[in-house]
């Protein structure tokens, strides 16, 4: 092999390392670039995730706040109405014995009244 021939090898075999190198090298640089692409969209999406992850929280927050403000309120006028009723309401047992001797009264004294008549009628 004369000098010429190894240094024309040389040569050839130093183009193909060098473009071998530089393809290895583009292919890096997009593989680099892929990944940090796809890395900044996860981020992003992490953060929509998250940002509607907060606010779906807040709507939850004050549906609870508003839930349990209800709750007293209904809570607080039924406490109300039980210390109420027995001042308005009469229970169904009381007002059948409060008309069966309001009845008995008035039948007693529809008797007084006829035992008068006749009394009267004869004496």
């Amino acid at each position: 092999m004369t000098p010429d021939t190894a240094l024309g090898i040389f040569g050839v075999l130093a183009a193909i390392t060098a473009g071998g190198w530089a393809v290895l090298r583009a292919f890096g640089f997009l593989v680099q670039r892929t990944v940090g692409q796809f890395e900044r969209r996860l981020d992003e999406r992490f953060e929509a995730l998250e940002l509607a992850r907060s606010e779906g929280r807040k709507i939850w927050d004050e549906r609870i706040t508003r839930v349990e403000e209800r709750y007293e309120r209904i809570d607080r006028e039924l406490r109300d109405l039980l210390v109420t009723m027995p001042d308005k309401w009469v229970r169904r047992e009381d007002y059948v014995r409060r008309e069966t001797v309001i009845e008995a009264k008035i039948d007693q004294l529809s008797l007084r009244i006829q035992n008068w008549i006749l009394e009267k009628k004869h004496g």
